[in-house]
C-alpha cells in the first residue's frame, strides 16, 4: 500500500509492474484504486495513484471527474495455487481446493 499525500521514494509493487521495478503499467496516466475515499451524500471519492510525472503519488478524486486507468486487484487465500504465465496463450489460473476453501486465510 501507499500513504495518502506522498510520492514514492523507492519502487513499490502497487505502482510498478515489471521485473526490475522501473515502469508503470499506465505511464503518465493516473489510475483508480479499488479503495473508497469517502461519500458526502452527493459524490463518491476514490483513491487514485498519479502517473510517471509524479510516480505513485496517492491522492483522491471524485468519481467521474477524470478519465483514469483502472488496475484491478485480486485478494487470494494464501493456500490458493497459481498456474500459467499470464500470457494470452497461457493465462493465469487459480485453484482453491475444498481444504483451502474452508481455511480462514
Amino acid at each position: 500500500g501507499g500513504q495518502y499525500g506522498t510520492s514514492l521514494s523507492s519502487p513499490y509493487a502497487y505502482y510498478y509492474n515489471n521485473a526490475d521495478g522501473t515502469k508503470s503499467a499506465t505511464g503518465s496516466i493516473y489510475w483508480w484504486t479499488m479503495s473508497p475515499y469517502g461519500f458526502n451524500g452527493d459524490y463518491a471519492g476514490v483513491f487514485r495513484v498519479l502517473g510517471s510525472l509524479n510516480p505513485g503519488y496517492l491522492s483522491y478524486d471524485i468519481v467521474g471527474n477524470g478519465a483514469y486507468a483502472v488496475r484491478p486487484v485480486l485478494s487470494l487465500k494464501s493456500c490458493a495455487t497459481l498456474s500459467g504465465n499470464g500470457t494470452t496463450n497461457d493465462p493465469y489460473t487459480f485453484e482453491i481446493d475444498d481444504t483451502c476453501a474452508s481455511k480462514d486465510n
